[in-house]
């Protein structure tokens, strides 16, 4: 029960006089709950002598939510030592609870919009693919990650696909260039729903796309490539009533140690380019 109380703190219950608060307890202005919490608390401290120090508590008041920081100690006897109770200082940070609480809000709000905006710079807003400046980065750290891996196990690698789609300047002649992008948007699409999650697929550039398989050597490259080769060969958009085939050359190669980012794209990029060359349509390895 209190012994004695500050003007403040009597004030903050409707009182004029300190003594008018002498003999009653927390029970008699705090629901149940906060009070028993309260009063665990104050017996801690008798039992072990050791303060409560800036302990945050939080109690619905009038419909409204306050915060305190409150700091407990032990009242000794002078004459024989003996801990016969406990004081303590609260003080109101409802306010600054509140400041806090509307600034982890905008901090979160934030985060999540530099996500979206980051998610934005790495997406190709055509194809909805990742763009080639992601392709560059991502490939950059797979060649980094897979050269350490292969000082353990030589055998560990990943594959790199590059598409392009045939005659697609005869497409955007002959249908115009929104049905050309549509083109670009089917294709990608067909891209996404027939390859692994762990794969990821981009648009490279014009009429070319690039996925980047993970852990994948290049017999298993190949035939996911000529899988992807046929599932466009056989599919057919419908634009404007009329249907439209589409297929691609495809370029194939994995990750053996090149030093460069460009020497593995060149790589690859020769295969795509020497099946352009001769006949088109066809996977090169």
């Amino acid at each position: 029960r209190f012994i004695a109380n500050s003007m403040t703190h009597v004030q903050q219950f409707g009182f004029t006089d300190p003594s008018e608060m002498i003999g009653k307890s927390d029970s008699d202005f705090f629901p149940e709950e906060f009070s028993k919490a309260a009063r665990q608390d104050e017996l801690e401290i008798m039992r072990t002598g050791k303060p409560i120090l800036g302990k945050i508590e939080s109690l619905v008041s009038n419909g409204e939510k306050q915060w305190f920081l409150v700091c407990k100690y032990p009242i000794v006897d002078k004459r024989t030592g003996e801990i016969i109770g406990t004081w303590g200082i609260s003080r109101d940070i409802t306010e600054m609870k509140r400041i806090q609480e509307e600034l982890d809000k905008t901090v979160s709000m934030l985060a999540d919009a530099n996500e979206r905006l980051q998610k934005a710079s790495d997406i190709d807003g055509l194809s909805d693919l990742f763009n080639q400046k992601c392709f560059l980065n991502n490939l950059l750290k797979e060649m980094e990650y897979y050269e350490e891996k292969q000082a353990e196990e030589p055998y560990m690698t990943f594959c790199v696909i590059l598409l392009d789609i045939d005659g697609f300047k005869l497409i955007n002649d002959r249908y115009g260039h929104p049905t050309g992008d549509r083109v670009i948007r089917f294709v990608a699409d067909l891209l996404q729903e027939n390859t692994r999650d762990e794969d990821e697929c981009y648009r490279y550039g014009g009429d070319e796309f690039a996925v980047i398989l993970r852990n994948t050597d290049i017999a298993t490259a190949y035939i996911m490539a000529e899988r992807l080769r046929k599932k466009i060969e056989m599919s057919q958009l419908c634009c404007n009533d009329e249907l439209i085939r589409c297929t691609v050359s495809v370029g194939v190669g994995n990750y053996e140690g090149e030093t460069t980012m460009e020497a593995l794209l060149e790589k690859v990029d020769n295969k795509l380019k020497e099946k352009k060359k001769h006949g088109k349509n066809q996977v090169n390895f």
